[in-house]
């Protein structure tokens, strides 16, 4: 019989922060969250592509899609300011480096 493996828990909690953006359809799913994780953040824990929309509002050859960025460190409590300069990073990199128009 296998053994079970447990993670233990996690001690600091996680901060959350949504991306909305718009982008041309040609642009893939696997670039956009490339972007999003490279360069390394080192707050960055996960990404999780959870809203996807083309069409209607949207217009032809653009997409809607929506992110949610999950920041921890394993060693403390994170401040709302160090989430949100890593955050900022991110967005930047998303309209400079993919031309994202960002979503509020």
């Amino acid at each position: 019989e296998s053994a079970r493996k447990f993670r233990e828990l996690d001690r600091y909690p996680a901060i959350r922060r949504d991306i909305a953006m718009l982008v041309p359809d040609e642009i893939s799913q696997e670039k956009i969250s490339r972007t999003i994780g490279e360069p390394r953040e080192p707050l960055l824990e996960s990404i999780e592509l959870f809203d996807l929309f083309s069409g209607g509002e949207i217009g032809a050859g653009r997409e809607s899609l929506a992110y949610r960025l999950t920041y921890r460190d394993r060693s403390r409590t994170l401040t709302s300011e160090e989430v949100n300069a890593a955050h900022a990073k991110i967005r930047e990199r998303l309209r400079r480096d993919l031309g994202a128009e960002l979503r509020e």
